[in-house]
């Protein structure tokens, strides 16, 4: 936009911080209340650039950093500047479109400071049902002025609070939110009781500065990140998937299978159970083995077959007696048999089948012949 202005008989000068906002006031007489309304920056030659132009249905128009809306009904236009930088100190103009080439406007002279004496941006995180309590430290120039709080909306631009603190060391209560203003230390204290899910967004601790004069403007110094988490879905996320041991009565051995998360049984308890029934299961084969080996080694250890023919041929031979005497000698007790004669048994991992002896202890069992 570069039109021409005239007019600009009344001038006024704003301050505000950098990595705040500004909310300016643009009175208007009531016979331009139908006419668009602009806000620009002034160059050399009184020409307007850069500027915003309000909309015909009074709601919020944008263009960067910038926002400006038009209230008909108090007559006035309101400039939202969001995001200051010291490059944005200037003089600018709250002008009323007449013509294509002629605006009715007023000056405005912004200045626009750095200021390390306070934090410019707060981010808190609460669980649902707690409390909040914030501090914001304000500049100097603003300790005078009414403080408030307020929460932006989707636009950004609108800024929306019912109270503010207008005196020192007061409280001033708007349902679950309190405002404490200590202006000897230069801090306001905002309280919030009880906060929910929706009291989650963007606030802004803020000063009116002559607000209610024709003048007047409201500077943002302290933006606010609120984060209201559920605790009940904090815990959900975070419980880990237990195990339980599966006993398999085939093999004796143990698998560990994901189970769904118990109410009221930690996992730390789950698996202190889960070892201690597998150190007593493994205990309990160990001691049936050395039982078992025992109770061998105590029994007679004589096996006589015997070899008889119809014709007794070989009933009083001297050699079937020297072999049957043999046999008798290298059959020694084992958990695990052979049938061969020839072969010592004492070391033997696998039990041979005798027809004669009975297996009912083993536990793995294989055929010799």
């Amino acid at each position: 936009m570069n039109l021409l202005l005239t007019g600009g008989s009344v001038s006024r000068e704003v301050s505000a911080y950098a990595g705040g906002g500004i909310n300016i006031k643009c009175r208007y007489e009531d016979e331009y209340k139908d006419k668009p309304k602009s806000f620009c920056k002034m160059g050399t030659h009184q020409w307007c650039f850069n500027g915003i132009t309000t909309k015909l249905n009074s709601e919020w128009s944008h263009d960067g950093r910038f926002s400006i809306q038009d209230n008909r009904s108090a007559g006035f236009f309101s400039v939202f500047i969001r995001e200051l930088i010291t490059e944005d100190t200037g003089t600018y103009a709250c002008a009323v479109v007449v013509s294509d080439e002629i605006q009715i406007y007023t000056v405005v002279k912004l200045k626009v400071t750095e200021n390390l004496s306070y934090e410019k941006s707060i981010s808190k995180t609460v669980h649902v049902g707690g409390d909040l309590n914030i501090s914001c430290k304000y500049p100097e120039s603003l300790r005078s002025d009414p403080k408030f709080l307020c929460k932006t909306r989707l636009q950004r631009a609108a800024c929306s609070y019912k109270e503010s603190v207008k005196e020192s060391r007061k409280y001033v209560n708007e349902g679950k939110f309190s405002l404490y203003d200590d202006r000897e230390t230069q801090m306001l204290t905002v309280s919030i009781r009880n906060v929910t899910e929706q009291d989650s967004g963007e606030y802004w601790c803020g000063a009116e500065a002559a607000w209610t004069s024709d003048h007047g403007y409201k500077v943002y110094f302290t933006q606010i990140d609120l984060t209201v988490n559920d605790p009940r879905d904090t815990v959900s996320a975070s419980v880990p998937t237990k195990f339980s041991l599966t006993s398999l009565p085939t093999s004796s051995s143990l698998l560990c299978t994901p189970t769904s998360p118990e109410r009221g049984f930690p996992a730390s308890t789950v698996i202190t159970v889960s070892v201690i029934l597998l150190l007593l299961l493994t205990g309990i084969i160990f001691l049936i083995v050395i039982l078992h080996k025992r109770r061998r080694t105590q029994s007679p250890g004589t096996m006589t077959p015997t070899y008889r023919e119809t014709n007794g041929d070989y009933e009083n031979d001297p050699n079937v007696l020297h072999f049957q005497s043999k046999q008798m000698t290298n059959q020694t007790d084992s958990v695990y048999q052979s049938l061969n004669p020839n072969t010592n048994q004492s070391d033997s991992v696998y039990q041979s089948l005798n027809p004669n002896t009975n297996q009912s202890d083993s536990v793995y069992q294989s055929l010799k012949c």
